[in-house]
């Protein structure tokens, strides 16, 4: 086996793939070239009908992105045959279960475990832990905000507290612990996301 022949298998997936996924989606392969010019990234109907029809040796890394925007797919999506096969080959000769390959190239850390400090892999993991808290940290000043405004739980007593007071004071916790995760991840070197416009006073000086 060469080289040559794990990248033609590569790219004829790529073109299986996008093929599929277009079909799916009802678009031909000049919509789905429009589509992608719409994003500010041209790959015309020929480079589109040339990847399908196996005359193509590769896919540009811009081209693979594009082409996933315009589809509504994670790229992914059109790098590993996700759902369609139990294995494949990542790079040649070595051939993994699906889900590994999908957590090598994404850096996923597999449940109950820990990355090794100082890795990629560690980054990405504190990234989605912190994902994660902006997700908490929206939906519990959403349940304040509405609770307020709608006077839910109005007289409602817990462990002696107002129900209103205390959902208000976790919206306020949980804001306050993601201000400090993204403290530490600036103290050990890791920029954090940017935060959503509704969260943005987080990074303000307090």
């Amino acid at each position: 086996m060469t080289q040559n022949d794990w990248q033609g298998r590569l790219t004829q997936h790529v073109a299986d793939a996008v093929r599929h996924y277009r079909k799916e989606r009802g678009l031909s392969a000049q919509a789905l070239a429009d589509a992608c010019a719409k994003l500010g990234y041209a790959v015309p109907r020929t480079s589109i009908a040339n990847l399908e029809n196996g005359r193509r040796s590769g896919v540009e890394i811009a081209e693979l992105l594009v082409l996933a925007k315009a589809l509504e797919i994670p790229p992914i999506a059109l790098m590993l045959p996700v759902g369609m096969s139990g294995s494949v080959e990542v790079v040649p000769g070595e051939e993994l279960p699906i889900w590994d390959a999908i957590a090598w190239i994404t850096g996923e850390t597999l449940l109950g475990s820990e990355p090794q400090p100082g890795t990629v892999a560690e980054i990405i993991y504190e990234l989605r832990i912190h994902a994660q808290g902006v997700n908490q940290v929206q939906k519990a000043i959403q349940f304040a905000e509405e609770t307020q405004r709608h006077g839910l739980y109005s007289g409602q007593r817990l462990n002696g507290k107002d129900m209103q007071e205390s959902i208000q004071a976790y919206a306020r916790e949980s804001a306050g612990d993601l201000r400090e995760f993204r403290g530490k991840l600036r103290a050990r070197g890791i920029e954090p996301p940017a935060l959503p416009e509704d969260l943005k006073f987080l990074d303000e000086p307090q």
